[in-house]
């Protein structure tokens, strides 16, 4: 078997670009994922990867991730361990990393359940709360300017491929009514007027969460909307933005299966 032993190799440069740069992530609209667990996860939502690199060793769940991928026409291509650990992003690296097209999801024409991240600058809250939108049901998660890149590395292990299961779209706050025409749109707020769970969620809603550094912005304030609060125990720091946005999506799914 031979090994891809250069670190000009063109693979190589280019999984480096793609975990380095968001711009280049942008460009190309692919990403890397690394690990078992990730790119099967990935391949479960009906992902392939462009390629696949991977240790000359493997241990037998990523053997069996290998084999199965190659058998299906991935190019798999073996790397000397020392590039390979190079590349990692990840302290135990399990050998095993692919580059893999952005996913392009479709949201539904008529959605019915929308999270929107406003301004998130942490990875991997962002990617916890794609993980729960994608686990809760919703129909789309919408990231408005200055939020981080969701597919960063740290976004992507803590979505735990559930940014191959939930829509991702990218909007100004000036187009949101017409994108999502005829949604209650819900702003989570420290100090909000309504409970969370007094809110009729069973209707089309849209729900905003504010970054943990500023709460939500002046633009998402400015739209006709409910203001909404979690309560908290006396003394209790407020939640992070993702643990916020899971809650209220799961109060959501909740109601709409109807359960007391």
């Amino acid at each position: 078997m031979s090994l891809i032993s250069s670190p000009s190799n063109d693979r190589i440069k280019r999984v480096r670009l793609l975990q380095r740069q968001a711009r280049a992530r942008r460009k190309e609209r692919q990403l890397v994922l690394e690990g078992v667990r990730l790119i099967r996860d990935a391949v479960g939502a009906g992902a392939l990867p462009e390629y696949v690199l991977h240790a000359p060793e493997l241990d037998a769940p990523a053997q069996e991730l290998v084999t199965a991928l190659s058998a299906a026409g991935v190019p798999c291509l073996a790397v000397i361990e020392p590039l390979l650990r190079g590349l990692a992003e990840t302290e135990t690296p399990q050998g095993v990393l692919g580059v893999f097209p952005w996913p392009a999801l479709p949201v539904p024409g008529a959605p019915g359940l929308v999270l929107v991240a406003d301004g998130w600058r942490d990875p991997g809250n962002l990617g916890t709360a794609i993980r729960a939108a994608a686990a809760a049901g919703a129909d789309a998660v919408v990231l408005t300017p200055g939020t981080v890149d969701p597919f960063n590395a740290k976004a992507l292990r803590a979505g735990m491929g559930g940014h191959f299961r939930v829509p991702l779209v990218w909007h100004r706050w000036d187009a949101l009514p017409e994108a999502f025409p005829g949604l209650l749109i819900a702003v989570a707020e420290a100090a909000g007027q309504v409970c969370y769970d007094q809110v009729d969620w069973t209707q089309p809603s849209l729900i905003v969460v504010g970054g943990e550094a500023h709460g939500p912005r002046v633009p998402a304030r400015d739209l006709p909307h409910l203001s909404v609060y979690i309560p908290m125990a006396r003394g209790a720091e407020s939640l992070n933005a993702a643990v916020a946005a899971s809650v209220l999506l799961f109060e959501a799914q909740r109601q709409r299966r109807g359960v007391d």
